[in-house]
């Protein structure tokens, strides 16, 4: 049974848990905005600003994030301006390979002008425990490129989704009378400085819901960065699943979960975040 922990951080810099954090579970953020209040400011008629959450879940070192709050707008129709911030709960998974949580915040605005404050306890950051079933690691899991650098500062993965999808065509007048699963992904990977001949890349893993391998590969990232940002990105499909139509059905393995790593090449140095990416996908059945 999947269970909740809450974690509480009060305005007198103290902070409580309830409840467990548990692989496989869910973890509550109850966050007090007058820890980071100073940057929030008006401009130009309206209430700016944000504090977010920062997690890394150990030992694989993802992170997510997350706004801790939520703007509140004048009433009218359309809404007005963002007239007050207030607390928003924010929930996340806890990985079923997690052993650790490390978490800081960080609260800020962008305007004319630029403010950013930080709540990390005095630099050490807040660590919590992981307990629950015992951790899930693939016997296969994607190995690190040996003479790869971790460098987040020179390639990071700035945003990411991975889902199961069923793409066979829908009817208009009725529900689909097939099955075509596929697994897609949409990356986008910061690098802080591109070249003629540079390259990114993941090699990623698909495996099934009892953690065997069912697919490696290297995909290459195309360059998106046109623009002000220099980024590598990729969008489409990755793994190939179970088909069916009526009169014929073509099983392939359940894809129940994707870890991938990035790397960067450049001026003949290979360049990591040094982080195992991984995603859990429900079953197929589900879909």
């Amino acid at each position: 049974m999947a269970t909740t922990a809450v974690l509480q951080f009060f305005p007198d810099w103290v902070h409580a848990q309830q409840g467990q954090i548990e692989r496989g579970g869910t973890l509550r953020i109850d966050y007090a905005m007058a820890r980071l209040s100073r940057c929030f400011t008006t401009w130009r008629g309206a209430e700016i600003g944000d504090i977010t959450a920062i997690i890394r879940f150990h030992p694989r070192g993802e992170i997510v994030q997350g706004s801790v709050v939520e703007e509140q707008r004048a009433p009218g129709n359309p809404p007005g301006a963002v007239v007050a911030h207030t607390p928003a709960p924010l929930e996340v998974a806890v990985p079923d390979d997690a052993t650790n949580v490390e978490m800081w915040f960080h609260g800020y605005h962008q305007t004319s002008d630029r403010c950013d404050a930080w709540d990390s306890r005095f630099g050490d950051n807040y660590w919590f425990e992981v307990g629950g079933p015992p951790p899930r690691l693939p016997a296969q899991p994607v190995v690190y490129r040996a003479g790869a650098q971790p460098r987040p500062d020179v390639t990071s993965v700035r945003s990411a989704t991975i889902a199961k999808v069923n793409a066979f065509p829908r009817p208009a007048d009725g529900p689909s009378i097939g099955k075509d699963i596929e697994v897609h992904l949409d990356l986008v990977a910061w690098v802080s400085h591109t070249a003629w001949g540079a390259n990114a890349w993941i090699d990623f893993h698909v495996f099934d819901g009892h953690d065997v391998l069912i697919h490696a590969e290297t995909l290459t990232l195309a360059y998106t960065g046109w623009g002000p940002n220099q980024q590598y990105g990729f969008a489409g499909k990755i793994y190939q699943g179970s088909t069916a139509t009526p009169g014929s059905v073509s099983p392939r393995p359940d894809a129940r979960k994707v870890q991938y790593r990035l790397y960067y090449e450049i001026d003949g140095q290979v360049f990591t975040d040094g982080i195992l990416h991984q995603a859990e996908l429900p079953e197929d059945a589900l879909i």
